[in-house]
C-alpha cells in the first residue's frame, strides 16, 4: 500500500465568478522512503497538489489517502493530529510565529503534542543546529534573513521526525553553501531513517538529488522519470 495516495483529484478554486482549476484528474502515489520532486512551471498546480497531500486542503473531487486513510473522513481535531504526528510542512512563506524566537518556533509542534519541557527543547536545538542556526536561536523572525527562516521552517518540519516531509520550494531562499547543506541532511534522514521527502522545487540543486521526478502541467501529471543512484 503507498503511503500517499491521490485517486482523480481535482482542485477547483472561486475567484469571484471566475472557476480556477489547480488539478484536473491527478492520480499519483508515493511509496514510504520515496525522495520525490514534483515540478513544472509557475501555475502548474504544485502548491495545491502538496496542500493536499500535507491534509491542509480538501479537494473539489477525488479522493487523498495518508497512511491507507482517506482524509475526507476524519474531522479537523483528526486532520489537525495527523499533520503533527505524520508530516512535517516546510512552507514557501515560512509561516513562523513573529512572536516567537526560533527556538520556540521549532519547539512548538512538540509542545502541542504535550512532551516533557526538557526533552523538547534538546530537540528542537540540536535541529536548530543541524541548519546551522545555534547562534541565532533566541532571534525573532524578524530579526532574521530569509534564508535563515527558511531554516527554521525546515528544522521546524524535521523536529517531530515526521514520516513524510512536504516541501514547497525548500531551498529557494538558501545560498549555495547552506543549500548544500539542507539537502544533504535531507538525504540523510531520507537513507537512515527512511523519511519519505515530497518536494516542489525549481532548484537544480535538489532536483540533481531526487530519486524521482513528477512533472506537472496545467493541472495534471504529464511525465515522471525515476533515477536510480
Amino acid at each position: 500500500m503507498a503511503l500517499v495516495e491521490l485517486t482523480a483529484v481535482e482542485k477547483v478554486y472561486r475567484l469571484g465568478e471566475t472557476r480556477v482549476h489547480a488539478l484536473r484528474g491527478v492520480d499519483l502515489a508515493v511509496d514510504t522512503g520515496e525522495f520525490v520532486a514534483v515540478w513544472g512551471p509557475s501555475g502548474s498546480g504544485k502548491t495545491s497538489l502538496l496542500n493536499l497531500i500535507g491534509v491542509i486542503d480538501e479537494p473539489t473531487a477525488g479522493t487523498v489517502r495518508v497512511g491507507g486513510t482517506d482524509v475526507a473522513g476524519l474531522s479537523e481535531n483528526e486532520k489537525a493530529d495527523l499533520r503533527n504526528r505524520r508530516i512535517g510542512f516546510i512552507f514557501q512563506n515560512f509561516n513562523l510565529v513573529p512572536v516567537l524566537s526560533a527556538l520556540e518556533n521549532v519547539m512548538l509542534p512538540l509542545q502541542i503534542r504535550g512532551e516533557p519541557a526538557k526533552r523538547v527543547q534538546e530537540r528542537a536545538l540540536h535541529r536548530l543546529d543541524q541548519v546551522g542556526l545555534a547562534g541565532f536561536v533566541r532571534h525573532r523572525p524578524d530579526k532574521m534573513s530569509g534564508g535563515q527562516r527558511q531554516r527554521v521552517a525546515i528544522a521546524r518540519a524535521l523536529v517531530t521526525d515526521p514520516q513524510i516531509v512536504i516541501a514547497d520550494e525548500p531551498t529557494a531562499n538558501l545560498d549555495s553553501e547552506t543549500s548544500h547543506r539542507i539537502i544533504e541532511l535531507m538525504r540523510r534522514l531520507n537513507d537512515e531513517q527512511g523519511t519519505t521527502f515530497i518536494f516542489s522545487t525549481h532548484d537544480p540543486r535538489l532536483l540533481d538529488q531526487v530519486k524521482r521526478l513528477i512533472r506537472l502541467e496545467d493541472g495534471r501529471v504529464v511525465g515522471e522519470e525515476n533515477r536510480t543512484e
